[in-house]
């Protein structure tokens, strides 16, 4: 099975090397030895490390690509979801539209039909409008903000959740990362993203972001205990920590048959993870106006809002991969089988926004200490039993 990083080795070392080092050794000899870096460059690439270095950075940019095209789709998915489920359409605006909109602009009489709606479309551009939204906002810093804190903080959720794009294989042949402790990393990545959140709360010099902040270090600390434990299960049946020997382990039978309590405890806490509703209470814009995010403008929020769409998005191909069978299926593709399965884990985590209530702080908290923790290590008993008796 040829992989990302086979195809991109080859095309880098039958493509790209050729046509980049004639030019750099032209270079070389232009102006020595002020141009000499340019011929030193040109041989690096030539050589095995070179050509490792460009090969992977070209499946990074790749997993970058998806992950961020799934990640339009997804705020594209719940907007039409949400939409229906208030008895609605959702956005409509598309590039059927457009002609519309510009007869409108340039004075023209629209051309009305009691059977369509005006302005009538899919809503795909919606995204894109609101792309340009966030580009064209000013970015402003509160005066007697912590200025640096206020740059740091969600600098670190950003990066921190778009890392987590590249840790998480789509298939065998679609992987960016090798790490050897697998989906470990994964689970520490995530747990980097509140410790911006946080910062960023503190920085503002704001009750209403200092409380949004606070709330989700002790959300964290309720959930993330639980949460590694359904893990664990996963983990000691199949032996290892790696994404591919987990799926593997799953031709027969998936994790979810056996471990179905797992799965349902670490649903729960993946919510909690990535703060959704019901577990959304360190944004929760009807107590905290927007929470730890209140101070937070311009391009910053909209990076911030992808943040947030990419860890759920992560959060359900780990599901899919400790519990679904990952990219296991009949008759398609790997890929296509792993996207229908985290889909519709998305779906669900999208009806049960638009469906459920927020739940109190403390109701958060209990419920995160005194049930899910206990089931959390029944389910690690079942599996240790599991292991023993199997």
């Amino acid at each position: 099975m040829t992989s990302l990083y086979d195809w991109s080795y080859w095309f880098c070392e039958a493509w790209l090397v050729p046509l980049m080092t004639p030019l750099l050794y032209f270079q070389e000899h232009i102006m020595p030895p002020f141009s000499n870096p340019a011929g030193d460059l040109a041989r690096w690439m030539e050589s095995a490390a070179g050509l490792n270095v460009l090969a992977w950075t070209i499946v990074v940019n790749v997993a970058l690509m998806i992950g961020f095209t799934n990640v339009i789709i997804v705020v594209y998915l719940e907007r039409k979801i949400a939409g229906r489920i208030m008895d609605r359409r959702g956005p409509m605006l598309s590039l059927s539209s457009l002609k519309e909109i510009a007869s409108d602009l340039a004075g023209y009489a629209p051309e009305y039909n009691w059977k369509t709606t005006t302005y009538a479309g899919i809503g795909i551009l919606q995204n894109v409008a609101d792309g340009i939204k966030f580009f064209c906002k000013e970015l402003i810093v509160p005066d007697k903000a912590d200025r640096l804190l206020y740059t740091i903080g969600p600098v670190i959720f950003i990066s921190s959740s778009i890392l987590l794009l590249v840790m998480v294989p789509f298939s065998p042949r679609i992987a960016a990362s090798s790490a050897p402790l697998g989906l470990l990393v994964v689970m520490a990545a995530f747990s980097i993203a509140p410790i911006g959140v946080l910062t960023t709360g503190w920085a503002c010099n704001n009750k209403y972001t200092l409380i949004g902040g606070m709330r989700s270090a002790a959300q964290l600390m309720a959930y993330e205990i639980p949460l590694l434990l359904s893990m664990a299960g996963v983990f000691l049946v199949a032996g290892s920590y790696n994404p591919m020997d987990i799926v593997a382990q799953q031709q027969g039978m998936w994790n979810v048959v056996p471990q179905f309590l797992g799965f349902i405890v670490f649903i729960v806490c993946m919510l909690a993870e990535v703060e959704r509703v019901p577990f959304d209470l360190p944004e929760a814009e009807a107590e905290l106006v927007e929470g730890w995010t209140t101070e937070i403008g311009g391009l910053r929020l909209g990076l911030v809002f992808a943040a947030e769409y990419i860890r759920g998005f992560v959060g359900a191909m780990i599901a899919t991969i400790l519990f679904l069978g990952g990219w296991s299926g009949p008759f398609l593709p790997g890929e296509i089988w792993f996207l229908l399965k985290v889909y519709a884990i998305l779906v669900f985590f999208i009806i049960l926004r638009w469906t459920v209530p927020r739940i109190r702080t403390d109701q958060i908290l209990l419920l995160g200490w005194k049930r899910l923790l206990p089931l959390s290590l029944i389910n690690l008993a079942l599996a240790i039993l599991y292991v023993e008796v199997f």
